[in-house]
């Protein structure tokens, strides 16, 4: 079913009703103003990429640009992400019919991602390796060309999306559906998330393309969504009763935990993207990528394993932010930082730049999003003790007050300085999206990236992930 015509008036009204929102685009004062129009947009566009014209129900395509680049495909990781905010539209809307439509979208993403599960593709088959492929035609079919493969963030992605599905299904009371079509228990599996789980528990030590499908290798990112799938999974396989099953996967979680804290490098004080390359590109030298903290948002479970304000995550982020702040020439005009994937990223939306790759927009937004979650969580957290690993995120936020910074001391919620500290990260996640809203267009529409010299908005246009990153963070700063 295509995105109702009722929803494309709906976005519309509300869009050309904050006439003065739009106005206010250029004043940096009103970002609030900017973001409530702009949500509209994003909105709006986000929907119509998925299940549209020329695409089978189900499928999210990346971005309707279908040249240079073509990106109307869909990448598993790219729709699992998107799909995870239509259940947000779903639980937070009152109008039924928008309710019912995204209950189809919804039932139609599973369908779709069952098809997927049993198509033969370069990676392999429904008995093998296939449920690592990392994209496919719009109509399901496979995509037979070279690529970056297999990508095992994918299946824990789309587990994860599924089974928060399936919750809000059981809760319905719609158990014999979930038995049905998300998971029954049974080996071999032939439901889409109990298949999603058995592969990502039984493939955890082996290689495989990162989320830029670039590198081969072990992933920071790819081990904390897979931890966070498993988890999940565990969680709903307890609930239909299939114990045993929940054991296996939070054992291999556990697993999991303890190769991610390999990731750690002290004596440089990062999060190191990658270990153990065994293919792709082999120039990706400083171990640095902003991937590194989308790990931490999109693999949080919320029982305090790694959080976003880990000392290890704030010391990576601050540094990463740094790095591209001298490096693209546009983050010396306009506020905040754009932040590209990695140091020593070519890719320019088209394809390799001599002059290096760009910011990009869901990497700016997900940086805005990181400093609004970790204000929230050293606020419920009540104190900061600052530590030789995080002393430098700190005085970066609050340079004034760099003196009263040093390891050893602890502040707590009654401090004058704590208070000033979460300031200071609210206000930084505002900067980033002030940096995306300074290299908007007036129709509000969001590419790929920004072009590091001109700042105009560069590769494919109106990018799913993009609109994704937009949402995400503007709801972690102001609700839904």
């Amino acid at each position: 079913m295509k995105i109702s015509r009722v929803w494309g008036v709906l976005c519309l009204g509300f869009a050309l009703g904050n006439l003065s929102a739009i106005a206010a685009r250029t004043s940096e004062s009103d970002l609030q103003a900017w973001i409530d129009w702009e949500k509209g947009i994003t909105t709006q566009n986000m929907f119509y990429n998925i299940s549209p014209n020329g695409a089978a129900p189900g499928a999210v395509v990346a971005s309707p640009s279908r040249d240079n680049p073509n990106y109307f495909k869909h990448w598993v990781r790219d729709a699992s992400l998107t799909m995870n905010l239509v259940i947000s539209y779903y639980e937070n809307t009152q109008d039924q019919n928008l309710k019912n439509t995204y209950y189809q979208r919804m039932m139609d993403f599973t369908d779709f991602s069952r098809r997927n599960q049993l198509t033969d593709n370069p990676s392999g088959g429904p008995g093998s390796n296939g449920l690592g492929e990392p994209l496919f035609m719009p109509d399901g079919s496979p995509f037979n060309q070279g690529w970056g493969r297999p990508q095992n963030d994918g299946p824990a992605l789309r587990a994860m999306v599924l089974t928060r599905w399936a919750f809000v299904l059981l809760s319905q009371g719609q158990e014999s559906l979930v038995r049905q079509k998300f998971y029954d228990g049974q080996l071999p599996a032939n439901t889409v998330i109990k298949a999603d789980l058995e592969y990502v528990s039984h493939h955890l030590d082996e290689s495989c393309f990162d989320l830029w499908e670039e590198v081969r290798g072990y992933h920071f990112y790819t081990r904390m969504v897979q931890r966070k799938a498993l988890l999940d999974g565990a969680r709903l396989a307890d609930r239909l009763g299939d114990g045993g099953a929940a054991n296996w996967y939070r054992q291999e979680a556990s697993v999991l935990e303890a190769q991610i804290n390999t990731h750690w490098d002290n004596s440089r004080k990062v999060i190191l993207t990658t270990l153990g390359r065994d293919g792709g590109m082999d120039y990706k030298n400083s171990g640095l990528d902003a991937s590194t903290i989308l790990a931490l948002m999109h693999g949080d479970t919320g029982d305090g394993f790694f959080p976003v304000y880990d000392d290890r995550a704030m010391a990576t982020a601050v540094t990463i932010a740094n790095i591209f702040k001298s490096e693209f020439p546009i983050n010396g005009r306009g506020p905040g930082i754009g932040i590209g994937r990695y140091p020593e990223d070519q890719y320019d939306g088209n394809g390799a730049h001599p002059n290096g790759g760009n910011p990009w927009v869901l990497l700016t937004n997900g940086f805005g999003e990181y400093y609004y979650r970790v204000s929230k969580g050293l606020s419920s957290k009540g104190n900061i003790a600052f530590n030789d690993t995080n002393v430098a995120f700190f005085r970066d936020l609050a340079p004034a007050n760099a003196s009263s910074i040093v390891p050893g001391k602890v502040i707590h919620s009654n401090d004058t300085l704590f208070n000033s500290i979460l300031g200071a990260a609210w206000q930084r996640g505002d900067d980033y999206l002030m940096r995306t809203r300074f290299h908007t267009g007036s129709d509000g529409g969001f590419a790929e990236q920004m072009n590091r010299d001109s700042g105009f908005m560069q590769g494919a246009k109106n990018l799913t992930w993009s609109d994704a990153s937009f949402l995400v963070a503007a709801w972690e700063r102001s609700g839904f």
